[in-house]
């Protein structure tokens, strides 16, 4: 099975295909505005939870030494934050549904 990644770009054209009456531009428009809104909560330290889709949390990490792969230097690497991501249930049902179906 060959693995494609899915881009805005087909999100905006099926959204297009369900809404033919709405401007792409405009669809595109409204995808931008909600990919801009999750990233702002995110950049302020909020939850982002999507019912069915699943939650994005942002962590904090603690300063760590670290080797330089190239070198073989030890660094000093600091604090970072992370989005952390946990599926919900349902897409995580959704996603073992056919290897389910082949196991039995």
């Amino acid at each position: 099975m060959e693995k494609k990644t899915f881009v805005k770009k087909e999100l905006v054209e099926a959204l297009q295909k369900k809404y033919p009456k709405v401007l792409s531009s405009n669809i595109e428009k409204m995808t931008d505005s909600i990919f801009r809104f999750l990233s702002n909560k995110l950049a302020a330290g909020h939850n982002v939870e999507i019912r069915g889709f699943g939650m994005m949390k942002v962590k904090t990490t603690s300063p760590r030494k670290a080797r330089n792969p190239r070198t073989g230097q030890t660094v000093e690497v600091g604090i970072k934050r992370k989005i952390s991501w946990k599926s919900s249930k349902l897409l995580n049902n959704e996603i073992n549904y056919d290897i389910e179906k082949d196991t039995e």
